[in-house]
């Protein structure tokens, strides 16, 4: 996960995945089939460090930038 974004459900999503979702028309999370309160996302900081955090422990930022570089 590169973005993650947390939607109005209080899951986190890709940024890209779930911004296609709701630019699709979606007004129902994808994980619970409720509706949404909104279509606001928020970043989930707290994730996105944990995951820099691990990629920098196991020595995978260069991987994970040769990733991001061709996506």
């Amino acid at each position: 996960m590169r973005d993650p974004q947390m939607a109005a459900d209080g899951f986190t999503y890709e940024a890209d995945a779930i911004r296609d979702w709701l630019d699709k028309g979606h007004d129902r999370s994808p994980v619970t089939n409720q509706t949404l309160a909104n279509c606001d996302t928020i970043p989930n900081i707290a994730l996105r460090s944990a995951i820099q955090e691990y990629l920098k422990q196991n020595n995978m930022n260069k991987s994970f930038a040769l990733y991001e570089q061709q996506h």
